[in-house]
């Protein structure tokens, strides 16, 4: 799912990789405001076998550029580049000025590794959080200076301000082109869609899918669950980090992965059906957002027709719920197409337009 910027905007971004600090300092406007690294990683989750094998290499350069905590973020760049696969496992050849898919694995992971450390750089000067570095590895990292002068702290409504009236357009897309993105980590904001030539303005909840953080609260819940709910949790989380098949059916698709959980634990107990149908017929029943518990499951239903199988569509199951009202699930099929199980934490009430975020209960 990512969505790198072509090579002819090098000019434009990430030559400014090659300025000195004082220099980027000029650029931006210069700041005294110490470094903002909020919502610190504390570990890292749902990252691929290949990935997990390249995790030695990584220490080494981080280890000799200075910056070995960054280890985790750096596996979820590669996460979101290319899932470890190929030979620019980093997607590092363009912030050398070459042609995509240059780099050999080993030089593509050590030019990884110093291209993200010029970006945490750069934010450290320029007073700017932490995730502003890493959205600086994908965009390039003159967002880092774009950051400084709009508040010091990267947000997705930022990023996607830049894509469309920066990056878009410095690529031909003077329009505002769109296309279609309909990933789960975009669907909430904007029903699933990007810019043409913009760059990704998801990319940093895509790499804090593979991370877990130390935010504002979130991600402190437990699982709560008892009896089969306890188990379906338990193997939920077993699957986690692997892929399987998807397809009409497949045990990848995300609404199948969960009846498989639910079922595994209690057979029989969510019956394949409709969005809305298979529930009914389950004998599940909806309850409040602010009500849901462990063992539950969230589901994406359309307004108008609530069986609709369609773009905005979604199935989770509720591993956990913290303290501040936000939900952290397990799901697959994210990104789609990959069958993927993930976890993502600190889920709120919001679904795309036109859609609505359901919670079910299934009897105990």
């Amino acid at each position: 799912m990512r969505n790198k910027i072509k090579r002819k905007v090098i000019g434009l971004f990430v030559v400014v990789s090659f300025f000195s600090l004082p220099q980027l300092s000029l650029l931006g406007g210069g700041s005294e405001k110490e470094y903002q690294a909020s919502d610190e990683s504390t570990g890292s989750i749902n990252l691929s076998p290949e990935v997990l094998l390249h995790r030695p290499m990584v220490e080494k350069y981080a280890k000799l550029e200075g910056i070995p905590n960054e280890v985790d973020v750096l596996l979820a760049i590669m996460m979101v580049e290319t899932g470890g696969r190929g030979r620019d496992v980093m997607q590092s050849s363009e912030s050398m000025g070459l042609p995509v898919n240059t780099l050999d694995v080993e030089p593509s992971i050590a030019q990884g590794v110093k291209h993200y450390k010029g970006c945490i750089e750069d934010a450290k000067a320029l007073g700017n959080d932490k995730w502003t570095a890493v959205a600086s590895y994908n965009f390039g990292r003159n967002y880092n200076n774009y950051v400084s002068n709009n508040g010091h702290k990267h947000s997705t409504e930022l990023a996607d301000k830049y894509s469309l009236t920066i990056v878009a357009p410095s690529l031909g897309n003077s329009t505002g082109t769109r296309y279609s993105y309909p990933n789960p980590v975009a669907i909430p904001y904007n029903g699933g869609y990007l810019y043409l030539n913009g760059g990704n303005f998801f990319y940093v909840l895509l790499v804090q899918q593979y991370l877990t953080l130390n935010s504002n609260g979130s991600g402190s819940g437990t699982n709560s669950a008892t009896g089969w709910k306890k188990k379906a949790v338990e193997l939920a989380l077993k699957d986690v980090g692997q892929s399987f098949p998807t397809g009409w059916g497949g045990r990848g698709e995300c609404i199948v992965a969960v009846q498989g959980w639910i079922n595994g634990a209690k057979a029989g107990t969510f019956i394949p059906g409709g969005v809305r149908t298979g529930y009914l017929q389950s004998g599940a029943k909806e309850v409040a957002w602010n009500q849901a518990k462990s063992g539950d499951v969230i589901q994406y239903e359309n307004l108008g027709n609530p069986d609709l199988f369609d773009t905005g569509v979604h199935t989770m199951l509720v591993e956990s719920v913290n303290k501040d009202g936000t939900i952290n699930i397990i799901e697959s099929n994210n990104p789609g197409g990959s069958g993927l199980v993930g976890q993502r934490k600190g889920i709120t009430n919001s679904a795309p337009s036109g859609w609505r975020a359901v919670v079910w209960r299934f009897a105990d």
